[in-house]
């Protein structure tokens, strides 16, 4: 039977107490004796995996002594889950949605409703990622089919950043659709805001360090913070899914895989699989070819398939592994609060369909040191930005000297440009090096180039009244070579400058040492009824929405060898 040891590691033993391995994968169960834990004392991270476990066996390994009546043995059953997008807001095909709603029959539908890669502006300036009516739109469906099939709903990361206000302003959109359409839900809500005063109390005493390459913190960052999130992992998920009754989870900042991870985790998937299914699953269908949204996850104890809905898709083996590069600095190694993913022994089988691939083999290895990622912003000022093209050659030939030329004369006008840190004027060249910047490889402008202006100043008014005069002399400077006396800069857009709002950096992007039994305490949660007082599992008879069906049928298509196909939708 698989038993803990006394390192936290998980440590198979059979009865005949011959051990095969002190680094394997986590335990299958943890046998429990009259409450008391078996073996020796769980420690150290894995410590939060017993209460998952407890009571879950497979009578495949039925051990030959006797156990307990605390000991029975439970028989995993397989399931699927469902996510329509990468993004909550993106927008899905509604057939492809229903289709998998009805075929694939899934225990949850989960879907990721944040992302960093907008920088930090969501977390300071209180914004969604998505506006209010994105949000609805995919709201609708998928909770039309949580109450008619009582489906699970787990939405991670609310509104773009996990803000506590973002959390509730997510479950007021819940709602709003669930009172307009008769559905009632058991919502519970898990908040990551974390208080300064725990994270100075951590500086002081060691236990924050830099993520990737984000400076050492300082004191200065976290008292000039606007607002700090935790990044939760599975844990706090986790406890809400021992109460059954619960229909929707709605939780802030949250690592993107953790709610396809504990959801599985909590059903009795091994760690390895499921939080490898999580990390593919988050982006929803970006491993298809071509690249898609709806996808589903066919979860076994230790392994998983993924198929995508679009029947023009399909997934292969390469398609697959080649997503462990995404947004990764090494393919074989994926962290994340609690542990690591060790991806070498991975493999990825193409199924009978030629569209879906198993995945089994990768092995989930546990952190010393339980971590989250805190996520603070500090404000910088105020922003405002023009644009405009230049065609000229000779112009385009000369266009850093040019650029001196215009910063001079701004620096004349207002000293404070670029000598003061709160005050600056940049440039990004479009058609040279404006993505790369310095590592661009080949910096060679083309035959027409766009200028972006840009500039901080601690006031909107005055980073406005930089820009237009940086705008003007883009327009009207001299350079060397000038043939015609014309404006130098076409300005496709009015306002020709645009003021673009607060400015906000990550002041700090850091790991925090907090132990495995922090990690779900230090994530408040609360549990609200939402809508009608009915039960789930009805329906209003109607599958009408504003006058459009909300249950367009998918007519069957025949798969290519490389599963590109046509497809129409019926009316």
């Amino acid at each position: 039977m698989w038993l803990m040891g006394d390192e936290g590691w998980p440590w198979v033993k059979r009865c005949d107490q011959r051990p095969r391995s002190k680094i394997g994968r986590l335990p299958k169960f943890l046998h429990r004796n009259s409450g008391e834990e078996s073996g020796t004392q769980a420690t150290s991270c894995l410590s939060r995996y017993s209460d998952i476990y407890k009571d879950r066996r497979r009578t495949s390994r039925l051990p030959s002594c006797p156990l307990s009546h605390s000991a029975m043995v439970r028989q995993f059953d397989e399931f699927s889950i469902l996510t329509p997008n990468g993004m909550l807001g993106y927008g899905y095909p509604l057939a492809h949605f229903w289709h998998g709603v009805h075929h694939h029959k899934p225990s949850a539908i989960i879907v990721d409703s944040g992302s960093t890669d907008p920088g930090p502006y969501l977390i300071g300036t209180g914004l969604t990622l998505c506006s209010k009516s994105s949000y609805i739109r995919d709201l609708t469906p998928i909770l039309e089919a949580c109450s008619t099939y009582g489906i699970k709903l787990l939405v991670s990361s609310a509104g773009g950043d996990g803000t506590n206000a973002h959390v509730e302003e997510m479950v007021g959109f819940i709602r709003e659709v669930s009172e307009e359409h008769g559905y009632s839900f058991k919502v519970a809500t898990i908040y990551s805001q974390v208080d300064p005063a725990v994270v100075t109390k951590k500086f002081s005493a060691g236990a924050i360090h830099p993520c990737s390459s984000a400076p050492a913190l300082t004191n200065f960052d976290i008292e000039n913070s606007k607002l700090i999130l935790a990044q939760m992992g599975a844990e706090p998920y986790l406890e809400i899914l021992k109460d059954p009754s619960v229909d929707i989870i709605v939780s802030g900042r949250s690592y993107d895989p953790a709610p396809f991870g504990a959801y599985c985790i909590h059903r009795g998937v091994d760690p390895a699989p499921a939080w490898h299914m999580g990390k593919i699953m988050e982006c929803g269908g970006l491993c298809a070819l071509p690249k898609g949204n709806v996808m589903v996850a066919t979860m076994r104890q230790d392994s998983f398939d993924l198929t995508p809905l679009n029947p023009i898709e399909r997934c292969t083996p390469l398609s697959v592994a080649a997503h462990t590069l995404y947004e990764k600095t090494r393919p074989d190694r994926l962290p994340g609060p609690g542990g690591i993913l060790h991806l070498d022994k991975a493999t990825y089988e193409q199924l009978g369909d030629n569209r879906s691939v198993r995945v089994r083999g990768s092995v989930f290895v546990p952190s010393e040191m339980y971590q989250v990622k805190l996520e603070g912003v500090e404000m910088l000022g105020y922003r405002t930005v023009f644009i405009g093209g230049i065609r000229d050659p000779i112009l385009i030939a000369g266009i850093d000297d040019f650029l001196d030329t215009v910063r001079e004369k701004v620096q004349t006008a207002y000293p404070l440009v670029n000598s003061d840190k709160h005050t600056s004027l940049g440039f990004h060249i479009y058609g040279r090096n404006a993505v790369m910047g310095s590592l661009e490889p080949t910096p060679v402008a083309t035959h027409e180039i766009g200028i972006l202006g840009e500039v901080l100043a601690p006031t909107q008014e005055m980073a406005s009244a930089i820009a237009g005069f940086a705008r003007t002399a883009c327009l009207h400077c001299s350079y060397e070579g000038q043939i015609a006396t014309a404006g130098n800069f076409a300005s496709p857009l009015t306002p020709l400058e645009q003021p673009a709002g607060e400015v906000y950096k990550f002041s700090i992007y850091h790991l925090m040492d907090i132990g495995s039994e922090a990690a779900t305490s230090m994530f408040p949660t609360k549990i609200t009824t939402l809508g009608v007082a009915e039960s789930n599992g009805h329906t209003n008879g109607s599958k009408v929405f504003n006058g459009t069906s909300t249950h367009p049928e998918l007519e069957v298509v025949d798969i290519g060898p490389i599963g590109y196909s046509s497809y129409l939708l019926a009316n």
